[in-house]
């Protein structure tokens, strides 16, 4: 990445706090703990998305078959840092994981969720939610289609088009619908 882009986000960063401490009424000054302690929070809200959202990045990377070495060396940090900071928990094999209510599909990759959301689908499953590796169906009376599309703008139009939206999995947004009998 480019210094350029660096001081960017680091700027629309730091702005993020600036417009929270703009629009707060009355107006953020800093003087007292209890806003201090506002900041604070603010900041650690911000942090937190900020983790969130490197680790859908890295999944994201993992699942279209970026190595360890490559993730760590991006970030500074060696292949075995990089495998502690952000494996996935829980197996990560393709065998389904049954708790009475939910199917969890895990070993889901970029390759091969599109297979697995047909098969399920196929089968009477409703995707119910999307994770790290991971695929979380429960069972239907009736079998599903599903979509997964990269970009926000089409989610209005997919909806319009009859399906309806699961969830988001950077860079995926996934969609279902009922499969109609013909």
């Amino acid at each position: 990445m480019k210094i350029a882009e660096q001081k960017f986000l680091r700027a629309q960063t730091a702005s993020i706090m600036e417009k929270w401490a703009g629009n707060r009424q009355p107006p953020f000054v800093g003087e007292t703990p209890g806003e201090l302690k506002d900041a604070i929070t603010a900041a650690h809200i911000l942090a937190d998305e900020a983790k969130l959202e490197l680790h859908r990045w890295v999944d994201a990377a993992r699942r279209t078959g970026l190595s360890w070495t490559d993730i760590g060396d991006t970030l500074g940090i060696s292949k075995q840092a990089a495998q502690q900071r952000f494996k996935p928990e829980g197996p990560v094999d393709e065998a389904p994981e049954n708790d009475g209510e939910t199917i969890r599909r895990f070993g889901a990759t970029a390759f091969n969720e599109v297979e697995i959301l047909r098969e399920e689908g196929m089968i009477g499953r409703e995707l119910v939610s999307t994770g790290i590796l991971s695929l979380v169906f429960r069972p239907s009376p009736h079998n599903w289609e599903y979509q997964r599309r990269i970009g926000t703008p089409m989610i209005g139009e997919m909806q319009k088009a009859g399906w309806t939206y699961v969830s988001s999995w950077l860079p995926f947004h996934y969609f279902k619908r009922p499969l109609l009998e013909e």
